[in-house]
């Protein structure tokens, strides 16, 4: 039996990279995986719902922690100090999942993947010259490095070259059955239709207000329509204030954070992501499982998931946002479940797993050549 290791930066916040590990370890052959996992940052949103034969090592920190940026700084700059204080020494292959702290904490001279959840071209912008060195000297300790969508493999590319001969791209994998599973447990939440959702944070990155811009112009075709926000974050209130500016507020929705978001999602017509970047979100990936149509802004794995445009719709401006929106309410819809059902296909949790293993175990042999 192989022990694996994984460091994530946070495995208690309710995101979808916390769900993705999840999803992963509960799935790893447990006869042949030890598995342990160890977060940086502790959160108290979400308990993430390991088995119970994966170990969860102690946190480096707590997310409200009065210490927690001066703690920050030995991940930073004296990562061997941390290294040795949190990360076992015994397991044969280390796993960071995603690039900046997770990848300082890779232990030396071990099997280590780096595997890294969205693009990294905010490493190109000022201010950010030391992170960006960081990162570089951090993946010299990585054996593989592991991409999940087109975007992230092209900014890899562009911004670390001399590491782009271990690149390996992986796309997410999702458990098909399960999500609609679990999208048949009760909810009081009844949507009015249609209905438009958005799905994960209300933060700068997830841009809801540019959503709220691409509705506001499809509510003007059809004044029928509803926008739904499920999730919580820092502008929330931004939301509100803006819908109640343009007076849309009647239509605009916000249903905070569910641990279970898909008795949410399967009742929406079109799923809808506005993200100024991402991996390759797994809100998509279980809005076509639940055979949810979606547009997007242009984010990692969008256009693949699309599938020709066939089950999705990927933009550049708010204009060809919203007529994608209101073509796709128009659409047959019989023939956008079977679209979504051939495009999810591709992603399904077996193949995933299988090629996660066939990775682990390639890099495992390497220790005897």
């Amino acid at each position: 039996m192989k022990k694996v290791f994984f460091i994530i930066n946070c495995f208690s916040a309710g995101g979808g990279a916390e769900s993705l590990l999840t999803q992963i370890v509960n799935h790893l052959d447990a006869n042949k995986y030890e598995i342990g996992i160890m977060e940086i940052i502790h959160d108290s949103i979400k308990e993430e719902p390991v088995n119970s034969n994966i170990k969860i090592y102690p946190h480096y920190v707590k997310a409200d922690a009065p210490d927690r940026k001066s703690r920050m700084y030995y991940v930073y700059h004296e990562w061997d100090r941390v290294i040795q204080e949190y990360i076992p020494q015994d397991y044969d292959l280390y796993v960071s999942f995603n690039y900046l702290k997770p990848t300082f904490l890779l232990p030396k001279g071990k099997k280590n993947i780096a595997w890294i959840h969205g693009d990294v071209y905010n490493l190109a912008q000022p201010g950010m010259a030391e992170e960006r060195k960081l990162q570089a000297e951090a993946f010299y300790k990585a054996d593989r490095i592991v991409s999940i969508s087109d975007i992230t493999t092209q900014s890899l590319v562009d911004l670390f070259p001399e590491h782009k001969e271990r690149l390996r791209i992986l796309y997410n994998g999702i458990d098909i059955e399960k999500v609609r599973k679990k999208a048949e447990e009760p909810t009081e939440i009844q949507m009015r239709h249609p209905a438009l959702l958005s799905i994960g944070r209300l933060d700068a990155n997830k841009n809801p207000l540019r959503l709220l811009d691409v509705f506001e112009k499809v509510y003007r075709k059809r004044t029928d329509v509803h926008l739904y926000y499920l999730g919580y974050g820092s502008l929330e209130e931004d939301v509100k204030r803006a819908a109640e500016e343009k007076g849309i507020c009647g239509h605009v929705h916000l249903l905070g954070y569910h641990a279970n978001p898909f008795p949410v999602i399967t009742q929406c017509d079109i799923s809808c992501m506005f993200s100024l970047a991402e991996g390759f979100p797994m809100a998509l990936l279980e809005s076509v499982a639940l055979d949810k149509p979606f547009v997007s802004s242009v984010i990692g794995g969008a256009r693949i998931l699309a599938n020709g445009q066939r089950c999705g719709r990927v933009t550049e401006t708010d204009g060809e946002a919203a007529d994608a929106i209101l073509e796709l309410l128009n659409a047959d819809r019989e023939q956008m479940v079977q679209e979504c059902r051939t495009s999810i296909q591709r992603f399904a949790l077996g193949e995933y797993i299988r090629q996660i293993e066939d990775l682990f175990d390639e890099v495992l042999e390497e220790l005897s050549e």
